[in-house]
């Protein structure tokens, strides 16, 4: 019944359209390069009416010749996936040799022949990348896959951290850390970030729980935030809270200079040389540094040259072997008249062929103090001005060097990257 009503609504609707045309009669003209076609209303609905069932019988025959089984077919299909790989494998190669352009004209044939695979997709993100253009629609559409966001959201946390954009990539790493809660990976990237931020108090707690990140430099990174807590409660004057964050830092990792320099430093201005004395010595046994040498130097003001260098010698026989082990003794035993000890302490450096202007420093002071020879001194001094200025510590990221240890390198902004180039 439906059926026969629309049939009827429709004989009616082209009886109208029929009975309008012809009270209603024109002509079309089409004119094209000095050819004109006219024809009357009627005859060009008629060519349209025969050009479509021109078009339905064209399809009719093609469903009746089953051509579409020809184009589906698995041996088809099989061979277009084949070339589509070959397509992909040259525009890695393309790319892996820096060919931009090339490696993006091969993808897109194989997007061609693979369709949205995510694959091609990755190569062509990739080559966007690379070429250093903006709009890269290709990482839009693998973040919409759950399969392959990871991978396009840990492209754009790269990128953003080469800029040192760290407040854009810092959203980027906590979304990728709620999905993937126990990559060791991502808990260092978003520590590192917050850290590179000042934001000392999350950093710390982004270091809790097990098995994420080794002991051992859990216990180090632990350590240096712990230590920038101390100094903003110092600056705070909470000298006590700043007291116990160095003692916490010292306990996760007691190799960690700075902290024991900041402790020390705080027991000094309380008028406990005593305490700071027993930090320094056992800081210097681990990690010996210039700073921590000229602490131990000055330590008691009212102290005579023999006693200072008994006590450094005391301290030095403990300390692990380093270039700052032997100018600390070297210093005091040249201050007592302790010739041959300065001067076999100077040797050693000499001969594990580490000497730096320090060296030649004191060694030009000995021949001086000793025997009173201008020439061989100036001779060291020469020596001693070829090289660069001895600074405790130096950046391994960027190389700047440093008179005191901080957090974060003001050059490169880079967090914990401060070594003690004379002991590593």
């Amino acid at each position: 019944m439906i059926r026969l009503t629309f049939y009827i609504i429709t004989a009616l609707f082209i009886s109208l359209v029929i009975a309008w045309v012809a009270s209603n009669p024109g002509q079309i003209i089409i004119t094209w390069q000095g050819w004109e076609v006219r024809s009357t209303i009627a005859v060009f609905i008629f060519l349209i009416i025969l050009y479509t069932a021109a078009i339905w019988a064209f399809l009719r025959l093609l469903k009746w010749l089953n051509i579409s089984s020809y184009l589906d077919s698995p041996k088809r299909l099989a061979a277009k996936r084949r070339k589509g790989g070959i397509d992909l494998d040259q525009a890695w190669s393309a790319l892996a040799l820096g060919d931009h352009d090339q490696a993006t004209k091969m993808g897109l044939r194989a997007k061609s022949k693979l369709g949205e695979d995510h694959n091609v997709l990755r190569l062509l993100a990739s080559a966007a990348k690379q070429s250093g253009k903006i709009d890269n629609p290709y990482f839009e559409a693998l973040k919409k896959a759950p399969q392959s966001a990871p991978w396009a959201l840990k492209q754009e946390l790269d990128q953003l951290i080469e800029l040192k954009s760290w407040e854009e990539a810092l959203p980027i790493a906590e979304i990728m850390l709620s999905e993937h809660p126990d990559n060791k990976n991502l808990v260092e990237v978003r520590f590192l970030l917050l850290a590179r931020l000042g934001h000392w108090y999350d950093a710390r707690e982004a270091l809790k729980g097990k098995g994420k990140i080794s002991p051992s430099l859990k216990g180090h990174l632990i350590a240096v935030v712990e230590y920038c807590l101390a100094l903003e409660e110092k600056a705070a004057g909470k000298k006590n809270e700043a007291q116990a964050l160095t003692k916490s830092a010292l306990k996760n990792d007691a190799k960690f200079a700075p902290a024991a320099i900041l402790s020390a430093r705080l027991y000094l201005e309380q008028g406990d040389q005593k305490s700071a004395e027993k930090i320094l010595n056992a800081i210097w046994k681990r990690s010996p540094n210039s700073e921590i040498a000229d602490m131990l130097i000055d330590l008691y003001p009212l102290e005579s040259a023999r006693e200072i260098y008994r006590r450094v010698k005391t301290a030095s026989e403990k300390a692990a072997e380093s270039t700052e082990r032997q100018h600390l003794l070297a210093r005091a035993a040249i201050d007592v008249g302790n010739w041959p000890e300065a001067r076999h302490a100077l040797d050693l450096n000499i001969a594990s062929g580490k000497p730096t202007k320090t060296t030649y420093q004191l060694l030009a002071q000995l021949e001086r103090e000793q025997k009173d020879d201008n020439v061989a001194a100036q001779k060291y001094i020469e020596l001693s001005e070829k090289l660069k200025d001895d600074f405790p510590w130096e950046c391994n990221a960027c190389q700047s060097v440093f008179h005191r240890y901080v957090p974060i390198c003001p050059t490169c902004q880079e967090f914990d990257s401060l070594i003690n180039p004379s002991f590593t």
